[in-house]
């Protein structure tokens, strides 16, 4: 069975600044910061019109013992205080969650 693991971060933007955000997170923060994190395999962006969050980034790892390193990086550390500097400007807040996989088909 495969192992995976994945990190959701999920953002509230404040309302008038989804174009400003989406130019953020695709133009700045993935380059410059969340794609140098250590084993991330992938990142992919998801929007909700009608529920909240609006927002959702989902980064893929190889295993759940990758996402903790990834998570203890200081690119990690880097990453997560651009986005820290991002609440009250562009978004209300972010909140994240890491998931092991059960399964894989």
């Amino acid at each position: 069975m495969a192992e995976g693991a994945i990190l959701v971060v999920s953002a509230e933007v404040i309302p008038g600044k989804d174009v400003e955000f989406n130019k953020w997170y695709n133009e700045h923060h993935i380059p410059e910061y969340s794609s140098k994190m250590p084993y991330l395999k992938s990142v992919k962006r998801y929007y909700a019109k009608r529920s909240s969050p609006q927002y959702i980034a989902i980064y893929e790892y190889d295993s759940y013992d990758n996402l903790k390193k990834s998570l203890a990086s200081e690119e990690s550390n880097l990453a997560g205080n651009d986005a820290d500097n991002q609440i009250g400007v562009l978004v209300k807040a972010f909140t994240f969650n890491t998931y092991s996989m059960i399964l894989s088909q």
